[in-house]
């Protein structure tokens, strides 16, 4: 069964739109998420069945609700004190800023999240960043600096690859993308431009990454390499539209962690450390990989399984705000630099407000680590250093000394939210697409291109579609 004959199955493709669009709630300046009212839903089956998801990130949230279509009384586990994950916007309504330091942009081959998007009633805008981000020959938009011969072999190289077989594939995974991009003719310095602009999208160099991973993405309009839109409001207004969708029967534990998992007969057991036990019929796991070791499995969870969770990476990303003074010259752009900060944005227009405007600073890979770690003086330091030393922003002035950091690790366990499979990493999902007896297993990490948010919905419908 296909995405769109299982969500036809639900009911999903045409009963949400016409569902009351959900309203927000966000504490100023925290990007915390609440659940609102609750609202009416289809009739469910006669006969309880009850489901646990672990994690409350869009994926786990989404997971819920499909179950809540099917008919399941759903608890959802998050280890976090907030739900939404790698999810995160940050909003002042005082200065009118509003801009999300966690899952951001949306492409436009993004079919699933597009469709969610709209179902909840909220409005995509046209980022005026995304083209920066487009494989073209270099010019005064793009980000990437590269000639148009070197453009015309990617592009022969990408259309190539959708023709090649399995053991060729194979082959290509065990190389990274940086090195078989030099083997093609790719100049030394274009591969560099290749490499720090698509790190800014997963966390990682391109050295770090199998060659068939990138080409598989480059080949797809669903990937994270081609963002294009933005949600109006922030993206956290997907999290509470889902918490409204679920109601108040849906159970949400929070700032509590799972121990122990044990399946007996037909059913699950969830230990957690608060001492609380849970019982269902099944559960549903989008927690991080890494995260699944620390938990004691009986039974025993299957070698293949923990040799994935041990091979699979994640790129350290940080985003983090320093609210400025508006003036004439205020307006959208991204620029890559070689300062702490590494990339320094103003999104759009709901990150410019009367008086004031927020630039984003995305940092990752080491450079990262100086902001999740350091203190806030540390990090106020760098972020001032890094405005002085950017040219087109030396001369900008801190408003009334404001800034927003944000830690990926705190809230999730993860130093950032795009899944890297480095060379010989081919097949490094699939363990997780089979049931673990009465164990599911969804999240961004398994969808078919990663970093995305419309992955993290791709793989809650596979999951919950395999039940």
């Amino acid at each position: 069964m296909n995405r769109i004959d299982f969500l036809k199955k639900l009911g999903l493709t045409g009963t949400l739109l016409s569902i009351t669009k959900p309203s927000s709630t966000f504490g100023s300046s925290t990007g915390q998420t609440e659940a609102s009212t609750q609202v009416t839903t289809p009739t469910q089956l006669s006969s309880i069945k009850k489901a646990i998801v672990l994690g409350g990130g869009l994926s786990g949230l989404y997971s819920a609700y499909l179950l809540k279509q099917s008919g399941y009384q759903v608890t959802i586990v998050e280890r976090g004190d907030r739900l939404g994950g790698r999810i995160f916007t940050f909003q002042d309504k005082l200065l009118g800023l509003t801009q999300d330091l966690g899952g951001e942009w949306i492409g436009e081959g993004q079919s699933d999240i597009k469709t969610l998007v709209k179902q909840l009633g909220l409005n995509l805008k046209a980022s005026p960043i995304g083209n920066q981000f487009r494989l073209q020959n270099s010019n005064d938009a793009s980000l990437i600096q590269i000639s148009k011969a070197s453009l015309e072999t990617l592009e022969k190289v990408i259309d190539l690859h959708k023709s090649l077989s399995e053991s060729q594939k194979q082959g290509l995974d065990k190389i990274n993308f940086a090195s078989y991009a030099r083997y093609q003719g790719i100049a030394e310095e274009e591969v560099k431009s290749l490499s720090e602009t698509y790190r800014t999208l997963m966390g990682g160099d391109l050295s770090q990454i199998s060659s068939e991973s990138i080409l598989n993405d480059l080949a797809s309009q669903e990937s994270s390499l081609r963002p294009q839109y933005y949600i109006s409001g922030g993206a956290e207004k997907i999290i509470s539209g889902l918490i409204e969708l679920l109601g108040k029967e849906t159970e949400i534990s929070l700032a509590d962690q799972v121990t122990k998992v044990s399946q007996i007969k037909n059913s699950v057991q969830v230990e957690l450390a608060s001492g609380r036990t849970l019982k269902a019929n099944l559960l549903i796991c989008t927690i991080p990989p890494q995260n699944l070791l620390d938990i004691k499995w009986l039974p025993t969870l299957p070698k293949d399984i923990v040799y994935s969770s041990l091979r699979m990476q994640t790129g350290r990303i940080s985003k983090n705000l320093v609210i400025c003074k508006k003036d004439e010259r205020t307006s959208p752009f991204f620029q890559l630099t070689h300062t702490p900060a590494q990339s320094l944005y103003l999104s759009g227009e709901e990150a410019i407000g009367e008086t004031t405007y927020a630039i984003t600073s995305l940092t990752t890979g080491d450079r990262s680590v100086l902001f999740e770690k350091g203190s806030e003086t540390q990090r106020k330091a760098l972020l001032k250093l890094s405005l002085q030393e950017t040219k087109s922003l030396e001369t900008v002035e801190v408003f009334d000394n404001r800034y927003q950091f944000h830690s990926f690790s705190k809230n999730t366990g993860r130093s950032g939210f795009v899944s890297l499979f480095p060379p010989g990493s081919m097949g490094i999902k699939e363990p997780f697409f089979t049931s673990y007896e009465r164990v599911f297993f969804a999240g961004e990490h398994l969808a078919k291109h990663t970093g995305t948010m419309d992955a993290a919905i791709e793989s809650a419908i596979q999951a919950v579609n395999r039940i």
